[in-house]
């Protein structure tokens, strides 16, 4: 059985950004779904992609999430989390599955998955998941928390700078840190290898989400 090789070059922008789009934080802090994806599409040399987010709606509420912002925004990719068979249905640009989801998955369905064409990341929270990733099989993966965040809830401990470091040297797939970025953390963190920063409150504020960007043409020009 053939796969298609990943991971694919030229999609990943480092340094950049990757924005999250958590309808939970958009119900909690009253933000237009449709407003923050426009903010983010206006920065499209900066971001190449975003995430829909949405742990607790139903199959048909991310369809219809779905095919409301690719009806307003059609030529910015989209990536899902976690619901792999609505990415592959829909036939979206991404899909975002975690680690151990994906291992419980049938030989049968991981094999949709890595059969089709979607870009394909998943998460992991330490530089041991990074080294059992299986081969192959992912464009890039999340790390994290980094630092810790309010943005969403998890139990994983942070791992830091030294964790990231630490990561950055095994992995043989592009990183996403997320989890408590922010402007500062990518003035401190974008030395550290080719990064792209995925973050939740930091890009749907637009005080911090225009920070970030000046930060990154800052660090893009020198």
């Amino acid at each position: 059985m053939e796969y298609l090789p990943r991971p694919r070059q030229g999609i990943w922008i480092s340094p950049g950004l990757y924005p999250i789009l958590d309808l939970e934080y958009c119900v909690k802090s009253s933000k237009d779904p449709i407003r923050l994806v426009g903010l983010w599409n206006s920065r499209r040399d900066l971001i190449p992609f975003y995430q829909i987010r949405a742990k607790r709606e139903t199959s048909s509420g991310v369809r219809q999430i779905y095919k409301t912002l690719i009806e307003v925004y059609p030529d910015f990719p989209v990536i899902i989390n976690d619901f792999w068979e609505e990415s592959l249905e829909l036939e979206c640009f991404g899909l975002h599955i975690g680690k151990e989801d994906y291992a419980s998955l049938s030989a049968k369905d991981r094999d949709r998955i890595r059969e089709s064409k979607l870009y394909l990341g998943t998460s992991c929270h330490t530089s041991k998941d990074i080294s059992s990733l299986e081969p192959g099989v992912w464009d890039y993966t999340g790390l994290g928390p980094i630092y810790t965040t309010n943005s969403k809830d998890t139990q994983d401990q942070p791992v830091g700078l030294e964790g990231l470091k630490e990561a950055l040297q095994i992995a043989k797939i592009p990183i996403t840190p997320i989890g408590g970025i922010g402007p500062k953390e990518i003035s401190k963190l974008s030395g550290l290898g080719p990064l792209s920063f995925a973050m939740i409150a930091s890009a749907s504020e637009e005080e911090s989400f225009y920070e970030c960007i000046r930060i990154l043409q800052e660090i893009n020009i020198s």
